[in-house]
């Protein structure tokens, strides 16, 4: 299965974002949520890669205070997946978690202790 987001936690978002705009041209949308996330358009819909989100490390748990950046891998079944993970040595640090409007999300990790995200796509969550 082939990652398609993934998520940065950084220190300073207004820094971070005009950097990698700067730097990239990534554009950035402010995602409406109970916390501070863009999202990041990082290139035509045509050109080869993935596009993103931005955040900062106060709001996110799974970067320990630390900036990080995590891939995110779609999946057809989040909890079939998460039954993986621990089957197969992984952890799961966030179990299946709404995102309205979008679908399901959690974060595990693999037995070393990479992080990175299972996502399903179900536009019916609340």
């Amino acid at each position: 299965m082939k990652p398609n987001y993934f998520d940065m936690t950084v220190h300073d978002i207004d820094k971070a974002r005009t950097f990698f705009g700067d730097v990239f041209g990534w554009q950035f949308k402010k995602y409406e949520a109970s916390f501070e996330y863009y999202t990041i358009e990082t290139g035509a819909a045509d050109e080869a890669g993935i596009c993103g989100g931005i955040g900062t490390v106060k709001h996110a748990s799974i970067s320990e205070g630390r900036p990080l950046t995590q891939i995110t891998i779609p999946v057809q079944d989040i909890e079939a997946y998460v039954e993986k993970v621990r089957q197969s040595g992984g952890y799961v640090f966030d179990e299946k978690t709404p995102i309205p409007g979008i679908g399901w999300y959690a974060i595990c990790a693999e037995p070393g202790g990479l992080k990175f995200g299972l996502f399903q796509k179900d536009p019916s969550v609340e």
